[in-house]
């Protein structure tokens, strides 16, 4: 049972205007947020003593990561791996996505099609919400695929302000084998008749070739039997699904933040790699038949962390589900956060 006082709450913070990399602006950036913490610790009054866990969502999740429907819900929750009674769990809906944020098509958001988002935009918008809950330190930040890529961008824009970090089934950099799936999604979305704006059958083919790359061979057998003929009806459903909650508008915006992402090089201004900012003690989670980010990719994102002599740790999540492992191994994942929450923290933090 939720205690009572303690359940969870969706809120919207207007903020400052946003500067993007591009060079176009947010105009009064909107974000949308999900709380859960103890009775008495609330949004608009956040008790001092309460550690925050900020978590981050993929591709086209939301900011509800917890509760019914939640994105992560079997690890949400009293008694679970992250227990609201313990820590202050918080998510915010990617800026660019669909789910409150501000977003293409929205007041205040720029217009044209030069503006292309980055990990880092979302990263700065996450900060932005962070600074107006009043929020200075972040016990732990996890988040996977995408998500991961946001929770590396946070810990090196703002280094003192992460203890510890959880990025999973992400990379340091978009490979170009990631670039190149995601450059025929927005071709197939471009093929469809009422692009841009009316985007149907295109935004469900995109889906099914994007759901192709989340899963591996063995649990695609598993799951659809020898022959494969159910595949088809999956891939199907999924491509159903995202056409009734999502827009292709947004859909791109959270493609280009994935295909920009990349911190081997510096922030404007300055000498040395993004990476080589992060102070955060990091455990990287990486899945054994991912083939979208492989393990290969971890092994880097390891190395680059470890270069700067920071507390790095590794696991590896085994499955035969590949990328969306980390959205359906939960005793894995529980054991992930458990070891997660509890890293030693950097010698370099502050």
């Amino acid at each position: 049972m939720t205690p009572a006082g303690a359940a969870p709450q969706s809120f919207i913070l207007t903020l400052p205007d946003l500067a993007l990399e591009c060079g176009s602006v947010v105009r009064r950036h909107r974000a949308h947020g999900w709380w859960w913490s103890r009775a008495g610790d609330l949004p608009g009054s956040p008790a001092r003593d309460v550690p925050t866990v900020l978590l981050v969502h993929a591709l086209t999740g939301g900011a509800q990561a917890g509760g019914p429907g939640g994105w992560w819900e079997p690890l949400l929750g009293p008694a679970q791996a992250l227990d609201p009674e313990k820590y202050r769990l918080l998510c915010f809906n990617n800026l660019g996505s669909f789910y409150g944020s501000s977003a293409p098509g929205l007041p205040g958001y720029p217009r044209g099609k030069k503006v292309a988002l980055t990990s880092l935009d979302l990263a700065r918008a996450i900060l932005l919400a962070l600074d107006g809950l009043g929020l200075r330190r972040v016990h732990l930040a996890a988040g996977g695929s995408l998500g991961g890529m946001v929770v590396l961008a946070l810990a090196a824009l703002a280094p003192d302000r992460f203890e510890r970090i959880m990025p999973v089934a992400t990379t340091a950099a978009s490979s170009a084998w990631v670039v190149g799936w995601n450059h025929v999604a927005r071709g197939i979305l471009r093929l469809d008749p009422g692009y841009p704006h009316h985007v149907g059958r295109g935004l469900e083919v995109a889906r099914q070739l994007a759901m192709l790359t989340y899963r591996a061979e063995p649990g695609l057998e598993q799951k659809h039997g020898p022959a494969g003929r159910a595949i088809g009806g999956y891939l199907d459903h999924h491509g159903r699904k995202l056409h009734g909650r999502f827009t292709a508008a947004c859909y791109e915006s959270q493609l280009d933040a994935m295909d920009l992402h990349d911190l081997r090089r510096p922030l404007p201004g300055g000498r040395t790699p993004a990476i080589a900012r992060i102070r955060a003690a990091a455990l990287v989670v990486d899945v054994d038949t991912d083939q979208l980010f492989t393990p290969a990719q971890s092994t880097e994102l390891v190395r680059l962390l470890g270069g700067h002599a920071r507390a790095v740790h590794r696991l590896t999540l085994r499955s035969p589900h590949g990328h969306d492992a980390f959205l359906l191994e939960w005793d894995q994942l529980a054991s992930a956060l458990a070891r997660a929450l509890t890293l030693p923290v950097s010698r370099h933090a502050t």
